[in-house]
């Protein structure tokens, strides 16, 4: 049972968000497959143009928690007084929290992957209204 439910979670995590389409005329006349075809084509293209790096996305979110940590840790240590521990302690929590977040969003397309798409697929005649 445990077993299933480690394969269920890790397969939902490699999932990635999808372009939802309007459901116009030409969905509904069966537009379904052919949307969901195009919406590939397109987030393939999207990921050839940017030549999308998921490690270097969670390497620069790191670097930047790490950085957004320390400078808060400064700011700490400016009421405890201890500089050092406050400046090490908060890149510390702020480089760990910034590589959990890289991992996170690693795996979900970008804005501007998204957005790529999305004009993609306006200009095969689809209305995207969101992505799930």
């Amino acid at each position: 049972m445990l077993r299933l439910a480690l394969a269920v979670l890790l397969l939902a995590s490699c999932s990635h968000p999808r372009p939802v389409v309007y459901p116009d005329e030409r969905y509904k006349a069966g537009g379904g497959e052919a949307a969901k075809a195009d919406a590939d084509l397109c987030l393939k293209e999207a990921k050839a143009y940017l030549k999308a790096n998921p490690a270097k996305r969670v390497a620069g979110r790191t670097a930047r928690g790490g950085f957004f940590g320390a400078f808060m840790g400064m700011v700490f240590g400016a009421f405890t007084g201890n500089y050092k521990r406050a400046v090490a302690e908060g890149a510390a929590v702020g480089a760990a929290a910034g590589l959990a977040h890289g991992a996170w969003e690693a795996g979900s397309p970008d804005e501007i992957q998204r957005a790529y798409t999305q004009r993609c697929m306006a200009e095969k005649g689809w209305s995207v209204i969101g992505w799930k």
